[in-house]
């Protein structure tokens, strides 16, 4: 194998397809990524057997073939070297020579046969997104899924694409993130349903953050292919059964709370530094006109803070988790909050104001 690549365009195409990699080392093998020249082009491809990353790559190639090197010395040396161009070439041992200006380096590299193939990407239910209302879509519900593994089926995002419709839900059993968009007409008429995990999504945000071109996935037997430009990540879906959220989203009642979004931010982070390391609920107490955030740490001492509000109902306490308000409140653009409370005792629903097809259900913490 012989290529010369750009340093730049090799840096790009590196750092994505490393970030997959198996970083714990249970197989020597996954702690490399695959180099593949072709008449075809460049490949990168990395995986940790669950979620595998391939890039393509824009580069002249003097002589094919394939080699398996360490991702993360790889990219150690490429972010390293200058700009200009890269030159790699292995020899029949799979040492691999590594030349830009007047850097050098050498590699020990490993055959393509001791690499975990790449799955068969051949699948049905080909269904085209736009791109930026899915990486939207995955900003309003990552932060909800649950890293408890003893909760398997929780510590991913259930991705339904209806007829009309794409919804992304997640979880962990404290909160539940839910988010709607409506499927643009002409894009296809199959559906699909996938439970995806979490690094699966986190790594789709990265490889779909430019604003152009749609995102092609579909599913091939139980994994979930998505393709963008030179990208496609491959994911094994989780085995489980997903909660059945629409029982757990609560009918708005008739309090509602219209606050503003920086206010209601800026009483939680102050509040908050009062908050020792055990995690104690914040006390929201509603009032006509206003609300009393409040923080008790019997320690340290108390913070409290009054914020106005729209609201012309009963006084009512209720406490909350008050790192989940502040994710959700992160997740959102509105310049208002409309929460929706039934009792100190029942889920939450928060929302951003004057929209219904994004919100999030927050259970209360005992005062």
């Amino acid at each position: 194998m012989h290529i010369r690549v750009e340093r730049d365009a090799f840096v790009d195409a590196l750092g994505p397809v490393q970030g997959v990699v198996e970083a714990k080392k249970t197989l020597p093998i996954l702690s490399h990524l695959l180099l593949e020249a072709s008449p075809d082009g460049v490949w990168l491809f990395g995986t940790d057997l669950d979620v595998g990353l391939r890039r393509g790559l824009t580069a002249e190639v003097i002589a094919p073939g394939a080699v398996a090197l360490s991702a993360k010395k790889l990219y150690e040396i490429a972010r390293e070297l200058p700009q200009a161009m890269v030159e790699l070439q292995a020899d029949a041992d799979l040492q691999v020579a590594i030349r830009c200006q007047r850097s050098s380096f050498r590699m020990k590299g490993l055959p393509r046969e001791e690499f975990p193939s790449l799955p068969d990407l051949k699948g049905d239910d080909r269904i085209t997104l736009e791109t930026r209302p899915f990486r939207d879509m995955l900003r309003k519900t990552l932060f909800a899924v649950s890293s408890d593994q003893t909760r398997y089926a929780l510590t991913g995002v259930m991705v339904q694409v209806q007829a009309e419709e794409i919804r992304m839900v997640a979880t962990d059993g404290h909160r539940l993130a839910l988010v709607r968009a409506p499927r643009r007409a002409g894009k296809g008429g199959d559906t699909l349903e996938a439970l995806v995990p979490k690094k699966a999504m986190v790594e789709a945000a990265k490889i779909t953050r430019d604003d152009g071109g749609d995102v092609r996935v579909w599913l091939a037997e139980n994994q979930l292919i998505l393709h963008q430009e030179a990208s496609t990540l491959v994911a094994r879906l989780i085995d489980g059964q997903f909660p059945n959220y629409d029982q757990v989203i609560p009918v708005p009642g008739p309090r509602k709370i219209i606050i503003g979004k920086e206010a209601l931010q800026g009483a939680l982070r102050r509040t908050s530094a009062i908050m020792g390391e055990r995690t104690t609920a914040t006390e929201f107490e509603l009032r006509p006109g206003r609300i009393l955030v409040s923080c008790v740490n019997m320690d340290l001492g108390e913070a409290h803070e009054e914020i106005e509000a729209t609201y012309d109902g009963d006084g009512l306490k209720i406490g909350f988790n008050a790192r989940y308000v502040l994710e959700f409140l992160a997740a959102i653009d509105a310049a208002g909050v409309a929460l929706h409370i039934t009792d100190p005792l029942s889920p939450a629903l928060f929302q951003a104001a004057g929209d219904d097809a994004y919100g999030c259900v927050i259970m209360p913490m005992r005062l």
